[in-house]
């Protein structure tokens, strides 16, 4: 999961394309605001945290006008937001390596990279592998691995 972010080469390719696409369209090029804070935003932000995406859709996006996006404290407060509701089904969870107890706050917090319906999906289904932390989940899996 944490490969999106790190696939740097990927990246730089994307935001290459990205910079073609945008020179095509400088004059109609939308400048783009938070829609909470009105703090200015940038493209390549939204092409990084949205790796899945191909340059042309992220500028597609970008350009559509009914969307409106967050900058990233605006969107930290929604998913907060978003985390306070998954607590509100009050699942705790234990690490499956260290068998610590663990709330959603704390899993979100170790797994800051992850998009909060990833968050959700882990979080909530019963049978998923659930650590409490990256050194949990290496070790855990080192483990498994000598064992067999």
């Amino acid at each position: 999961m944490f490969f999106r972010k790190l696939n740097n080469s990927d990246l730089w390719n994307k935001i290459k394309i990205l910079r073609e696409y945008i020179k095509e369209l400088v004059p109609a090029f939308k400048e783009r605001t938070c829609w909470s804070c009105g703090k200015s935003l940038n493209i390549y932000d939204f092409l990084s945290d949205n790796l899945e995406f191909s340059p042309e859709q992220i500028l597609e996006l970008w350009q559509n006008p009914i969307l409106e996006f967050h900058c990233c404290e605006c969107f930290k407060y929604l998913k907060r937001d978003e985390l306070s509701n998954v607590d509100l089904q009050n699942t705790n969870r234990y690490c499956k390596n260290c068998h610590k107890l663990m709330n959603i706050y704390q899993f979100a917090k170790s797994y800051n990279y992850l998009k909060i319906n990833e968050l959700k999906d882990i979080w909530l289904k019963e049978n998923s592998v659930i650590f409490c932390s990256g050194f949990c989940e290496k070790y855990y899996y080192r483990i498994k691995k000598r064992k067999k």
